[in-house]
């Protein structure tokens, strides 16, 4: 029998990490530690245990062993009965403590997580919000890992089995130059998008579904260029080389290099979309989701119509 009287739950906590970011940098950053104080950790577990639980190769991430993984299922266990400790002791003196993992998605993260961080830091500073900004098929497979605790998306991207909080409706916006001639219309049918050129997102299936509403109205998109990057579309449409269908809108309608884009309404019919908290199917309610729940519900819920018919939330149409 091995003696691992030595083992401890931080060399847990940072093996955990680095399964769950497949990084022993990227562990460090979501640890804020060293990424040296992690691969020693790593290798004292391993040296404990007997037991090679990962291959590190630099410039190649980390690969996990299948003992790796059958530790890990053990050890996330562990780690999370922790958590509730801390967060249980924490709700007992007032104040909510732990990790809470938030996904965003790409786009939506401008809008959103600037906001949330000063609301957790004002009024929950002990919580240690962590931020994932990414693809939304992504997000939900990190979700169903159990690698994030929540995720906001748009409604109309859900692919998989995830428990759904609508928390504001919202609607594309047709977005082109102020010398383009339909910036001088109140609102603009997709049929008079037939000869003009288009600047889409290259992110799926944002970009599907854009393209799905496209044909749907008769209309071969005529892509003069993609970008997963929504400001360098902006600043594209804002230059006159196209229009695109877009989302999210700042204040102020000014692009990085502070050129004019104007917004206007589509005609058509389109179909409804929702900005939405998702998080696993059967998930632990903590005190530290229910707290991200209350915020996103009083944040979103204050959304009004701005003049050109977006809806807006209280920092900008989403």
């Amino acid at each position: 029998m091995y003696d691992v009287s030595g083992l401890s739950l931080r060399q847990l906590q940072y093996f955990c990490a680095v399964v769950e970011s497949r990084s022993v940098t990227e562990a460090a950053k979501r640890l804020h530690v060293s990424p040296g104080g992690v691969s020693l950790a790593i290798t004292q577990l391993e040296k404990l245990l007997d037991v090679q639980l990962t291959l590190r190769t630099r410039g190649k991430g980390v690969e996990i062993t299948d003992a790796g993984r059958s530790v890990y299922e053990t050890a996330r266990v562990i780690a999370r009965c922790v958590d509730d400790i801390q967060e249980l002791a924490g709700t007992i003196r007032g104040a909510l403590t732990g990790p809470l993992r938030v996904g965003i998605f790409t786009t939506l993260s401008p809008w959103l997580f600037p906001q949330m961080a000063e609301h957790f830091a004002q009024h929950h500073p002990a919580i240690d919000l962590q931020l994932e900004e990414g693809a939304s098929a992504a997000l939900q497979t990190l979700l169903a890992e159990g690698r994030l605790d929540a995720a906001l998306l748009y409604e109309n991207h859900i692919a998989s089995e995830v428990d759904v909080q609508r928390l504001a409706p919202v609607r594309l916006q047709l977005a082109v130059s102020p010398s383009h001639p339909l910036a001088g219309q109140d609102e603009v049918s997709l049929s008079a998008l037939r000869d003009e050129y288009a600047v889409l997102l290259a992110m799926r299936p944002a970009s599907d579904h854009v393209e799905e509403i496209l044909y749907n109205a008769g209309i071969t998109p005529r892509v003069r260029w993609r970008s997963a990057n929504v400001e360098t579309i902006r600043s594209l449409v804002a230059r006159g080389l196209g229009y695109t269908i877009i989302m999210g809108r700042p204040h102020g309608d000014l692009t990085y290099d502070g050129r004019s884009i104007v917004y206007r309404p589509i005609a058509d019919e389109l179909p409804a979309n929702h900005v939405v908290l998702a998080t696993a199917p059967g998930a632990r309610r903590t005190a530290r989701i229910e707290a991200l729940r209350a915020y996103c519900s009083e944040a979103l819920a204050g959304h009004s119509t701005s003049s050109d018919g977006a809806p807006m939330s209280k920092t900008g149409t989403l």
